[in-house]
């Protein structure tokens, strides 16, 4: 019996030893479906983005993704270089969960740009949904939000682009995420330390927020466009 039993114990070291190799190789602590600690959301404002009427030009990669591919703060020391991108038509590919995948298509919502940055310090994503009205995106913002309770069932949240990479790790710690309603435009950013495994261990988090949130940048282009635009279209050329 002796040698059956060591040639057991043997196997089953071997199979432990397999399976830490693994995890080592393939990287990311963060369970399948990952939500952030903290959640929060604001609104910036922006009326004259208020519909997908008023702004109906859809989202491109070139506008969305040309000048993010790093974001640097110099203010926030922080510098967020692009990993993961796409830019897509199923909104529900780029969320998990099916309550808030019912939202998205009750806000009408017809793209989803989607992004996965690191830095030295921290990993981050962010997703900016094109919705049909203000209202469809502070619905959206609400759908989003984790429950209070830890034990409780979220109804979903964003999915991480490039998770199977550098961004595995996002949602294993502690992190903080932001949604962001600019008019009919919803952006959600996701933010954790990469070096951050236990989701109780709180930290600050706010400098690489406020550095990501330079991927809205583009939605404020539109703003002075449309701003631009309004202006031309109401000044009268004098009678010579």
């Amino acid at each position: 019996m002796l040698p059956l039993l060591m040639g057991a114990l043997g196997v089953a070291v071997v199979a432990l030893a397999v399976v830490l190799v693994l995890q080592f190789v393939s990287g990311g602590s963060a369970p399948e479906n990952p939500v952030p600690t903290a959640y929060e959301t604001q609104d910036t404002g922006d009326e004259i983005l208020a519909t997908r009427e008023a702004d109906s030009r859809p989202l491109s990669e070139n506008e969305i993704f040309e000048d993010s591919q790093e974001i640097d703060s110099r203010s926030q020391d922080v510098t967020f270089t692009l990993a993961a991108s796409g830019l897509t038509e199923d909104c529900a590919s780029a969320v998990w969960g099916e309550e808030v995948a019912a939202a998205l298509a009750e806000a009408d919502c017809t793209q989803a740009a989607r992004a996965g940055y690191t830095s030295g310090d921290y990993l981050g994503a962010a997703v900016m949904f094109n919705l049909r009205d203000q209202e469809a995106a502070q619905a959206v913002a609400t759908a989003l939000k984790p429950p209070k309770d830890p034990e409780a069932e979220p109804s979903g949240f964003i999915t991480v682009p490039g998770a199977d990479g550098e961004l595995a790790d996002l949602g294993a710690g502690y992190s903080a995420a932001e949604a962001t309603v600019s008019g009919h435009y919803l952006t959600v950013t996701w933010v954790q330390s990469a070096d951050s495994t236990d989701p109780a261990e709180r930290e600050s988090l706010v400098s690489p927020l406020i550095a990501l949130s330079g991927f809205r940048d583009p939605l404020y282009n539109r703003v002075v466009q449309l701003e631009t635009l309004q202006e031309s279209q109401t000044t009268t050329t004098p009678v010579a």
